[in-house]
C-alpha cells in the first residue's frame, strides 16, 4: 500500500509520462507525379515540426512534390484530403490565416452524430477565423453502424476580441507547401484539422489534383 501511494504521489508531482509522438510514412504516385509524406499525427508530433502543439486539434503532413513531367505540374492545397479509415473522418487542409488569424479560434469539441445506416457526414466541424460561420467538413459519407452513437468532434469559433497577430501565423505560412506551378522537387507542409487519436497506418492522404489521382498510406 505504502509503494501504491508512493507512485501516486510521483505522478502527482511530475505528471503522467507524455505521450510518444506518432509519425509514419508513406509514398504514391500517378504518371504524372510522385508524393513522399510523413504524417505527425498526435500534438507531440506536431510540437516537434512546429514548435508548438496547435491546441491538438490537428495533424501534420510534411509532403514532397516530385514533378514527373517536363512541364511540371500545378499544385494547390485544394487538391489534398486527410481520411482516418478508422472513423471516417476526410478534411481538406487549413490556410495558416484559418488556424491562426487576427482574433484566433476558440477550439472546442462538439457532440455530433456518427455515420449510421442511413450514412451521416461525421465531419469535424470548424469555424474560419474572420466573418465565416461554422461549416461541417465532408466525413465519409457512409459506412453501416449504429445511428445513435455519437463522436466527439472539434469546433472553432472566432474569437471577437482584438488581438496581435498569432505569431505561429508567419511560422505555419513559411513551412506551407507553396501553391502554383512545380517543376522541381518542392518540400512544405499541410495543416489538417482532425478529431481524435489515430494510428498513422489508419490514416491516407488523398490527392485529386491536375498531377492525377494518389493515395498515400502510412506505415
Amino acid at each position: 500500500m505504502k509503494l501504491i501511494a508512493l507512485l501516486a504521489m510521483t505522478v502527482a508531482l511530475y505528471g503522467a509520462k507524455p505521450e510518444e509522438p506518432k509519425v509514419g510514412t508513406g509514398r504514391g504516385a500517378s504518371d504524372r507525379m510522385e508524393i513522399l509524406a510523413t504524417v505527425h499525427a498526435n500534438k507531440e508530433a506536431v510540437k516537434q515540426v512546429l514548435g508548438d502543439e496547435m491546441n491538438g486539434y490537428i495533424f501534420v503532413v510534411e509532403v514532397t512534390i516530385k514533378p514527373r513531367m517536363e512541364e511540371g505540374v500545378k499544385i494547390d492545397r485544394d487538391d489534398f484530403q486527410l481520411l482516418t479509415t478508422d472513423d471516417g473522418q476526410r478534411t481538406k487542409p487549413f490556410a495558416p490565416a484559418q488556424l491562426t488569424g487576427t482574433g484566433g479560434l476558440i477550439i472546442k469539441s462538439q457532440r455530433g452524430p456518427s455515420s449510421g445506416i442511413m450514412g451521416q457526414n461525421n465531419g469535424p466541424v470548424w469555424s474560419g477565423p474572420v466573418g465565416g460561420g461554422p461549416m461541417q467538413l465532408p466525413g465519409n459519407g457512409g459506412g453501416i453502424g449504429n445511428g445513435t452513437t455519437q463522436i466527439e468532434t472539434p469546433n472553432a469559433e472566432v474569437n471577437d476580441k482584438k488581438e496581435k497577430e498569432n505569431p505561429m501565423k508567419k511560422v505555419l505560412e513559411e513551412k506551407e507547401l507553396p501553391a502554383g506551378e512545380i517543376k522541381t522537387p518542392t518540400k512544405g507542409l499541410l495543416y489538417f484539422p482532425i478529431d481524435g487519436k489515430h494510428k498513422p497506418k489508419n490514416i491516407v492522404l488523398l490527392y485529386r489534383g491536375l498531377g492525377g489521382r494518389i493515395e498515400v498510406d502510412f506505415k
